[in-house]
């Protein structure tokens, strides 16, 4: 039994300037799977997941969701269509649950 990705994007590349942020990436989520973004500072993790959930606009590439091509122009529109981004923040409570720190 073969899976289609959920999401998929091909070719992404966002640049600011002269400053190339995000260089042609290309992945593949899975049904169930987690897929976990790692790298070096200024790797272009975060451009990558802006792209994805809509924050910001790729300058190149394609992204599909459930086999359909998309393009978020805003988070809202990715919330809308189930993609949803918990950003990463250090002023978080040791006192606190996970969830009630993202609460």
């Amino acid at each position: 039994m073969s899976q289609v990705p959920v999401l998929t994007a091909r070719g992404l590349t966002k640049r600011y300037g002269r400053v190339t942020a995000l260089n042609s990436c290309d992945f593949d989520l899975y049904p169930g799977e987690i897929l976990a973004v790692i790298g070096d500072n200024g790797a272009g993790k975060s451009t990558l997941i802006k792209a994805i959930s809509g924050a910001v606009i790729p300058d190149e590439g394609t992204i599909e969701l459930d086999g359909k091509q998309v393009l978020f122009r805003s988070p809202i529109e990715a919330r809308e269509a189930g993609i949803e981004t918990v950003y990463q923040n250090l002023a978080l409570s040791p006192a606190l649950s996970i969830a009630d720190n993202m609460f």
